[in-house]
């Protein structure tokens, strides 16, 4: 019993280690490793460049007016959303949607929920068709934003490296280019 014991407390300690001190460089700077999410490096061409799995935003820096990052509530769930204003009449929008639990965090849901996405996740690389749930979702003429192109985001790690890395960019005058991969 004792033999198990040790193993066991050491793999606890390990656990609970690592998940105390995550990787302080994940989703910064990573260059040109695509094995990272996302990828954020400087330039030299005076332009902001983000590409995403839904499309690609590049704005020249003097062209930016604000770069904002903001939550708020829509029914059933909470938005946080970065907006990076622009001199012209284009707005980009970058959004992470994040359902809310009513009456907490069912085990059995969860489960079910991840098993259907990952089911979801497979059959769309299996067929090459694109991820429906990754793009934006407009309810026309209800929701219409003119003049305002729209990115929806996975994580909301990756929104916020599109946050730094626009702020970034805008405050410093010196060009960035951020991928990601989700």
């Amino acid at each position: 019993m004792k033999r198990l014991a040790i193993p066991s407390l050491a793999a606890a300690l390990v656990c609970l280690v690592s998940a105390q001190n995550p990787n302080p460089q994940q989703g910064q700077n990573q260059g040109n490793n695509t094995n990272q999410p996302v990828a954020d490096a400087e330039n030299r061409t005076g332009f902001w460049d983000c590409s995403l799995p839904g499309g690609n935003f590049t704005i020249g820096l003097g062209k930016i007016c604000s770069v904002s990052i903001h939550e708020y509530s829509v029914t059933g769930g909470r938005v946080t959303e970065v907006v990076i204003d622009t001199e012209g009449s284009v707005c980009a929008r970058f959004y992470f949607m994040e359902p809310l639990n009513v009456g907490g965090n069912l085990a059995a849901t969860g489960i079910i929920k991840d098993r259907v996405a990952d089911v979801l996740e497979s059959a769309a690389d299996r067929t090459g068709t694109d991820k429906v749930w990754r793009k934006v979702q407009k309810d026309y003429p209800l929701a219409t934003h003119a003049h305002t192109v729209d990115y929806r985001l996975q994580s909301l790690a990756n929104l916020q490296a599109i946050f730094g890395s626009a702020k970034g960019a805008w405050m410093s005058g010196r060009g960035r280019s951020i991928r990601i991969t989700e």
